[in-house]
């Protein structure tokens, strides 16, 4: 069987847009991830879903551009799939799907396939027809998808959300796990984003590697003039400035978070806090900001698409406040260690892993928003500490990049997949 030479199928659950003329449209930070594929194989598939406009949330939180803008567009062929996240629908799509698929894994040299899904996920459908065609191929995962979907419909209210919990723990999750366990017990490398997902699934697969993902450059990192500003101001005693940036969903935290701040304000902390991010308990959040009286202390302020503006915000916080709900490798925790911000949060394999020794003094039990509270107002009274720990946390976040985790991503595959 003859390859194309260093090629590569990516097949992701990101989806293409198309605009109002029909052109094909990548999410930015995809893009920026394309980039690092390209800058690694000379050839790439990417195979993604292309949703349709009718399925494009309001309160979406990305942006995208068309993928002629790429640099490495000429060693880049985009293959649309269906969007087809119903039964009826991807069992219509199914079979022609399944044979483009198919193609594309016979003539492409190296194959890895984003997995996390059950109905709709064609990566999970290529990775079956990789099993059956017996060619070598990667799984790469960033959540315990499985564990994920159980909560998935908390943000639901009434008899729905009675539906969906009952739908997903008794029918979806056991069916996930299922095909999760049979497809990367067959890979021949798992490449598991975080601890979390390196935890939950090593033990299905005969070749387990962690790696992590980020899309911050190398230059992006806090520089030492921001950095010894920051530090400036908490040795002057300064309210705090805490921050959080992600969706505004239940498997976020977003009501354990203004707990948090609501048990910071009773403790007559000074600080001042925001989370940066749009979703579905948006209203509600802002609501319950307004009830507890935090309007002056705490702010929701929505989506804000300025790569620039978000880095910058993330850089002047003084700590990194997350009450993550579900096992994931959110790339918000390796953002904040490459802008000198403490991370402080729930405690789970990846976070533990990130922060090694620290973890004890930076993490707290899930779910226990007043010890995080407590840990924050130590921190306040003893500003040493936390300049201790914030110069700690900068130079953790030295080692990643976009390129470094690309480029140890590639070379994984590469070295394994012969």
């Amino acid at each position: 069987m003859r390859f194309k030479d260093d090629s590569i199928l990516l097949v992701l659950p990101v989806p293409f847009r198309r605009d109002i003329k029909g052109n094909l449209l990548v999410e930015m930070q995809a893009a920026n991830g394309l980039e690092r594929w390209a800058e690694n194989f000379q050839h790439l598939v990417v195979a993604c879903p292309c949703q349709p406009t009718c399925e494009i949330s309001v309160d979406t939180s990305a942006d995208y551009i068309g993928v002629d803008c790429l640099a490495s567009r000429n060693r880049i062929e985009f293959l649309p799939l269906p969007w087809a996240y119903s039964l009826g629908s991807f069992l219509k799509a199914y079979r022609r799907t399944q044979k483009l698929l198919a193609d594309k894994i016979s003539n492409c040299k190296y194959l890895s396939f984003a997995i996390g899904g059950l109905v709709g996920d064609w990566a999970s459908v290529a990775a079956l027809e990789a099993i059956h065609q017996k060619r070598q191929f990667s799984i790469w995962t960033d959540r315990v998808e499985h564990l994920v979907i159980q909560g998935s419909q908390a943000d639901a209210k009434g008899l729905k959300k009675i539906y969906h919990i009952l739908r997903n723990n008794l029918v979806t999750s056991p069916l996930m796990k299922h095909l999760e366990k049979y497809i990367i017990s067959r890979c021949d490398l798992g490449l598991f984003h975080g601890l979390d997902c390196l935890a939950a699934y090593s033990s299905y697969c005969h070749n387990p590697h962690l790696v992590h993902d980020i899309h911050l450059k190398p230059e992006d990192r806090i520089g030492s003039q921001a950095m010894s500003q920051k530090l400036t101001r908490v040795a002057a005693g300064e309210p705090l400035k805490l921050l959080y940036v992600g969706r505004v969903a239940e498997m976020k935290g977003p009501l354990d978070w203004i707990g948090v701040m609501s048990d910071l304000n009773n403790r007559g902390v000074a600080f001042y806090a925001s989370w940066i991010g749009d979703g579905p308990l948006l209203t509600e959040a802002r609501d319950k900001v307004t009830q507890q009286n935090l309007n002056e202390v705490v702010e929701f302020s929505g989506y804000v698409g300025n790569r620039d503006q978000l880095l910058q915000a993330i850089q002047k916080s003084d700590l990194f406040i997350f009450c993550h709900k579900t096992p994931e490798s959110p790339r918000c925790l390796i953002e904040s260690l490459m802008s000198g911000s403490p991370i402080l949060g729930y405690s789970s394999s990846y976070s533990q892993d990130l922060l090694g020794d620290m973890a004890s003094r930076l993490l707290v039990n899930r779910d226990n928003f007043s010890d995080l509270a407590a840990k924050i107002a130590y921190f306040d009274k003893h500003r040493d500490e936390l300049i201790e720990i914030t110069k700690f946390c900068h130079e953790l976040g030295a080692k990643f990049s976009d390129e470094a985790v690309f480029k140890h991503r590639s070379n994984l595959i590469k070295y394994y997949l012969t």
